[in-house]
């Protein structure tokens, strides 16, 4: 079983630190973790769209968000004027090539047809789950309180000339939603390598950031020490 370790959201350049210093620690795995978001969800026909890749959004006005703004390339989609529904991305919005394969989109359902599920934290996402590929209900996540769903994904970074994959990831996401009212998109996370499971609403420890940031410092003080 790999070692998972999450981080939150940076820079590019603290980035390749972080990546330096998760590969002194030999981990295999590692979470990409949102921290706390808490996003309006507009309850319209777009909604909210999110590249979970570099963290952009797109709320409209048009329905689709266009390739090279906000929100393209998006990895999930909630939407909806009274009751709410998720997307999953096809064609509108993604690079070539599309349509987006099946099986490397969905969210977490009983049935490849049935609604999104809301996942105890803790529940893995993986290959071993179902997912509705298509435009499921989100009316068993419209409890009004906080509600995990579960998606999969690909890193579309590949199409876009950087050098990593475009396999399947999966990944999970913290939402409030009640029908009729715009929603609150919490925070999310997923697993940065490739076909590797996540478990729902797992964030990272305290003593991870810790661990980075003893990292980090130890990488930028050589860097000074280089140039001095």
């Amino acid at each position: 079983m790999s070692k998972q370790v999450s981080i939150q959201r940076i820079g590019a350049a603290t980035s390749l630190a972080l990546a330096a210093a998760l590969a002194s620690t030999g981990a295999q795995a590692v979470i990409i973790y949102s921290g706390p978001l808490n996003l309006a969800i507009p309850n319209t026909t777009a909604g909210l769209y999110v590249n979970v890749i570099d963290g952009s959004t797109y709320t409209g006005p048009s329905t689709f968000p266009v390739l090279g703004g906000p929100g393209a390339n998006f990895d999930f989609n909630l939407f909806g004027s009274t009751a709410w529904t998720l997307f999953s991305p096809t064609t509108s919005g993604q690079s070539a090539p599309t349509p987006v394969p099946v099986t490397s989109r969905g969210y977490v359902s009983v049935t490849s047809t049935g609604a999104a599920l809301n996942l105890a934290v803790g529940t893995p996402i993986d290959g071993a789950s179902i997912f509705n590929t298509g435009s499921p209900s989100g009316s068993a996540l419209s409890t009004g309180s906080q509600a995990i769903f579960g998606f999969r994904f690909r890193n579309e970074g590949a199409n876009l000339g950087s050098a990593v994959d475009d396999t399947v990831h999966f990944g999970w996401a913290r939402v409030i939603l009640t029908g009729g009212v715009p929603g609150t998109l919490v925070d999310y996370a997923f697993e940065s390598t490739p076909l590797t499971g996540i478990q729902a609403g797992v964030v990272p420890e305290p003593s991870t950031y810790a661990l980075f940031a003893a990292g980090l410092a130890g990488l930028l003080a050589w860097s000074r020490r280089r140039r001095g």
